[in-house]
């Protein structure tokens, strides 16, 4: 690494706006509870962002300057970030849009987009001498944060809901994860999770919905999006959403871009929800306040919460702030485009498929324009999910003889 110069300022309250230190573990905010968003000396950003767009490096830590960390010293690692920018002309055609680009953090260390948000919490932990992580998840957060606990040497604890698939839960104790199922669904499990947090006894570090630093790591979608296309954004980024943290960072990550110099405009920010989960895109569609949704069966699982609180909040603003919109998906239009990502090559399991449908949605709906240029964020790898695809019927084998292959091979 070479010498390191934070830009990291302060922690500043969503709410109160009042500010904090960078070096208390501060979580939520002590004055009002709520949400912290770390803040940036811009004058260092801009001295540090010739030195950034020269390295050959094109993994997370490129942008290590940008993010909310103090040294370099702690950063913990399994290669993550710097995933492909795919042109998919078919894929663009079946959505009805002129150019069409798709994110795949489905090829990240443990499959999913949570490890371009997870090693910056890891990385903190460290910096604060915590022993322990822990976090609530539907699945891939806990796969993550259990992958890089083992890379930096320290235990995990993680709490899952009952539904969540079988894969990442196999995955997280891969890792050497504590699992902890719980009864309910997300919603449930967060609150659960969160009461559990109070309690003196237990000295872990929490990496899920309330830490401050981890959600910092989803700006780099709009750093490596603007790189990849020669700093020309594109006209609409649409990301799937279950909190909308993802969204709400990568539009901050943008307006950091704008601030300095690098591009010209923000792209409209488009959020795309699952059928009974999806408050932030009725509140986005209808321009009225965020309210819980009454959940229900759900192809993707990943992201089945009904109440996404503050964190909802500030995707909300994203939205509207980048003059965006929402589109909420069912289950068939869901498996229709997890069966058209597969048919282009990408293996991608249902909850990291709902912005392909949603675009698509939204071109029939007059919403957008076709001539837009849009990139669809793809969140997590079908390896996730293998109960959705393991609904395919296998045909019967055949014996070794080759007349009776060529006569099966005929019909096709």
């Amino acid at each position: 690494m070479s010498k390191f110069l934070s830009t990291f300022q302060c922690l500043e309250c969503v709410g109160c706006r009042a500010q904090f230190d960078t070096q208390t573990p501060y979580l939520l905010c002590p004055k009002c509870d709520g949400l912290l968003d770390p803040q940036y000396d811009l004058t260092r950003m801009k001295a540090a962002a010739g030195r950034i767009r020269r390295r050959r490096t094109h993994d997370l830590w490129k942008w290590r300057e940008f993010l909310p960390i103090t040294g370099d010293r702690h950063l913990v690692t399994l290669g993550e970030g710097g995933t492909p920018l795919l042109a998919v002309p078919r894929l663009a055609t079946y959505c009805g849009v002129r150019q069409l680009w798709v994110k795949n953090d489905a090829v990240n260390p443990t499959g999913s987009l949570k490890d371009r948000s997870v090693p910056i919490a890891v990385t903190k932990a460290c910096e604060f001498g915590y022993t322990a992580v822990s976090a609530d998840s539907t699945g891939n957060k806990a796969a993550s944060v259990a992958a890089y606990a083992a890379r930096a040497g320290l235990r995990s604890i993680v709490f899952c809901n009952t539904s969540t698939p079988k894969e990442k839960i196999l995955q997280a104790l891969a890792y050497g994860a504590k699992v902890i199922r719980v009864e309910g669904d997300y919603t449930a499990v967060n609150a659960f999770y969160k009461a559990l947090l109070k309690s003196p006894e237990l000295h872990w570090y929490d990496c899920g919905t309330s830490n401050p630093y981890r959600y910092e790591g989803k700006k780099t979608y709009a750093y490596e999006i603007a790189e990849a296309l020669d700093w020309q954004p594109p006209d609409r980024v649409v990301h799937p959403a279950n909190g909308g943290m993802s969204l709400a960072k990568t539009y901050k990550g943008f307006c950091e871009l704008r601030a300095l110099g690098l591009i010209d405009r923000v792209p409209h920010m488009t959020v795309v929800q699952a059928e009974g989960y999806d408050p932030i895109v009725q509140a986005a569609r209808r321009n009225t306040e965020m309210v819980p949704t009454a959940g229900g069966p759900t192809l993707a699982g990943a992201l089945a919460g009904r109440d996404p609180g503050d964190l909802g909040l500030l995707a909300l603003r994203a939205v509207r702030d980048s003059a965006g919109t929402g589109m909420t998906v069912d289950d068939q239009e869901i498996a229709a485009a997890v069966e058209q990502l597969g048919r282009n090559g990408l293996f991608i399991e249902p909850s990291g498929a709902v912005a392909i449908a949603g675009l698509r949605k939204l071109v029939q709906q007059s919403v957008i324009d076709p001539e837009e240029k849009v990139v669809c964020v793809l969140t997590g790898s079908g390896f996730k999910d293998m109960q959705f695809f393991g609904r395919v019927e296998l045909a019967n084998p055949i014996k070794p003889d080759v007349d009776q292959a060529l006569a099966s091979l005929r019909e096709l």
